[in-house]
C-alpha cells in the first residue's frame, strides 16, 4: 500500500463529529498538497407500490432536494475548513456512498457518535461498517470531547499495535501525517490507547487494520475504539505478516 495521499474524502452528516472530522481532513488534505473532496450521503427510497407516475414525481423531488443539499453542503464546508474542495451528494446509503467514494481516495476521513447499546444494536454505526470493509486509511474522529484545532489534534501521535505485528505503512503514515502538521510520533509501539494517552499525552492514535479484517480484530480493537477513543484514530490497511517495523 502506498503512503502518498492524493485525494482525501470527508463524510459528513453536519454532525458536530462531522464539522470536527471536516477541520481535520481539510487541513490534512492541504499538508500532503491533496485534492478534498466533501461527501454527503442522502439516500431517497421508493415504496414499491408507486406508479410510474409517482416515480417520475419523486425523481423529480429529488433532483431538487440534491441541488438544495449540495449548497448546503458548500456552505457548511466552507464554515469548517480553509480548504479548496469539491462537494458531492450521493444518492447512496451512507455506507455505501462513502465505500464508493474510497475506490479512488488515498485517505478517508469521518466522524462518529459512538453509538453504544440498543440504537447502536438496532441502526447500526456507519463508522463500523466502513471499517470493516474500506480498503484505504480511514480516520475516524469522535464527537466527545473538546474540539481541537488541527495543529493541537495531531500534536503528539502513537502508534497501537499488538506486539510484532505489521505496523509499516502505518508508521510511514503517521510519520507523514506527523511531519505535515507540525507534531510528532511517541516513540515505540504501545497495545493500549488510553493507557498511553494517559503516560504521554497523546492526542491521536494510528492503528494498523489487518487484510482482511477479522472478526476478533474488529470487536477487540477495531470497534471498541470506534465507539469509545475521544482522540482521533488513523486505521491504516497491513497486510498479515507484512513488514514490522
Amino acid at each position: 500500500m502506498s503512503t502518498d495521499v492524493k485525494t482525501v474524502v470527508v463524510a459528513v452528516d453536519f454532525g458536530e463529529a462531522s464539522a470536527r472530522a471536516l477541520t481535520l481532513g481539510g487541513a490534512l488534505a492541504k499538508a500532503f498538497g491533496a485534492s478534498l473532496r466533501v461527501l454527503h450521503a442522502e439516500a431517497l427510497d421508493a415504496p414499491p407500490y408507486f406508479t410510474q407516475a409517482q416515480m417520475d414525481a419523486l425523481e423529480s423531488g429529488a433532483q431538487e432536494n440534491r441541488a438544495r443539499a449540495r449548497e448546503y453542503l458548500r456552505k457548511f464546508a466552507r464554515t469548517h475548513t480553509d480548504a479548496p474542495f469539491e462537494a458531492a451528494v450521493d444518492n447512496r446509503y451512507a455506507t455505501d456512498a462513502i465505500l464508493h467514494a474510497s475506490a479512488d481516495a488515498d485517505l478517508v476521513v469521518m466522524g462518529t457518535h459512538g453509538r453504544r447499546g440498543p440504537s447502536r444494536w438496532w441502526l447500526g454505526s456507519v463508522a463500523e461498517r466502513v471499517l470493516r470493509e474500506c480498503r484505504v486509511p480511514l480516520l475516524v474522529v469522535h464527537a466527545a470531547g473538546p474540539a481541537l484545532a488541527p495543529a493541537s489534534a495531531f500534536a503528539s501521535g502513537i502508534v497501537v499495535a499488538r506486539e510484532g505485528g505489521a505496523v509499516y505503512n502505518t508508521r510511514q503514515l503517521a510519520e507523514r501525517i506527523a511531519h505535515g502538521l507540525g507534531g510528532h510520533l511517541v516513540e515505540g509501539t504501545v497495545a493500549d490507547p488510553a493507557d498511553a494517552r494517559r503516560r504521554t499525552g497523546a492526542t491521536w492514535a494510528a492503528v494498523p487494520m489487518p487484510t482482511p479484517r477479522t472478526s476478533h480484530w474488529l470487536s477487540h480493537v477495531g470497534e471498541p475504539l470506534v465507539t469509545g477513543c475521544a482522540m482521533p484514530v488513523l486505521f491504516v490497511p497491513e497486510a498479515e505478516g507484512g513488514p514490522t517495523r
